[in-house]
């Protein structure tokens, strides 16, 4: 069965606890042209549905949606390892066990058929559906990495003060950008622009614009 009603919220001394077990129940057995007749019900849309096993043994590290909607993927610790998750099923499609913690991890295609991983011992992993398909390891630990699909890099950051890349439709690895601060901590993209963030040891955030060759385009103090 599935939960129907909102979440039952008790608070004791400033701590707030969510029974998500509550509630009436949704039929398993009920038909699709019914479910499709409760869309506008309100009680049926502020519904809780629980993912079956959806947990690790110690703690799960990173999460990320896919791209059509459908697919769950994350990440855990002791033993590393990555489940993905097929929300219309709510269950798990597969697991699959790590050689290394994720540091970060990113999926490339619409499902979950093309993932990429940074690991803790310097190590980048591209995942197909079938299993890992290639590897190869960056010059310095990294922190944080994203992928820019205008460029088709894979842009890792950390204990260096520079960003490397690896270009995915080349298969190798380009001019790294040249950082002002001696290493970096996070890096994100615009979806909007295309401009990549950085944010760095020194409390700053530099700037890159793909669309002129990773020119820099601007550095500004952190939290301006």
């Amino acid at each position: 069965s599935r939960a129907m009603a909102p979440l039952t919220v008790t608070e004791s001394r400033g701590v707030k606890v969510y029974n998500v077990s509550t509630g009436k129940t949704l039929p398993q057995w009920l038909s699709e042209k019914k479910r499709k007749s409760l869309r506008k019900d309100e009680e049926y849309k502020s519904r809780i549905e629980l993912i079956q096993d959806l947990d690790f043994d110690i703690a799960s590290s990173r999460v990320r949606l896919s791209k059509d909607g459908k697919f769950l993927a994350a990440t855990g610790v002791y033993p590393p390892q990555v489940k993905v998750y097929e929300l219309s099923e709510l269950s798990m499609k597969f697991e699959r066990h790590m050689d290394c913690e994720v540091v970060q991890f990113d999926v490339l295609s619409d499902d979950y058929s093309k993932m990429v991983f940074l690991q803790a011992d310097r190590t980048i992993e591209v995942h197909a559906k079938f299993g890992t398909y290639y590897k190869t390891r960056v010059p310095k630990c990294g922190r944080d990495m994203i992928y820019d699909p205008w460029s088709c890099d894979l842009m890792v950051v950390g204990s260096a003060p520079e960003a490397y890349r690896l270009n995915l439709e080349q298969g190798r690895f380009m001019r790294p950008l040249s950082l002002l601060a001696p290493a970096a901590s996070c890096i994100d993209r615009s979806a909007a622009h295309g401009l990549i963030a950085i944010g760095t040891d020194a409390g700053t955030v530099e700037c890159w614009d793909p669309r002129d060759g990773f020119g820099s385009s601007g550095r500004r103090p952190a939290g301006v």
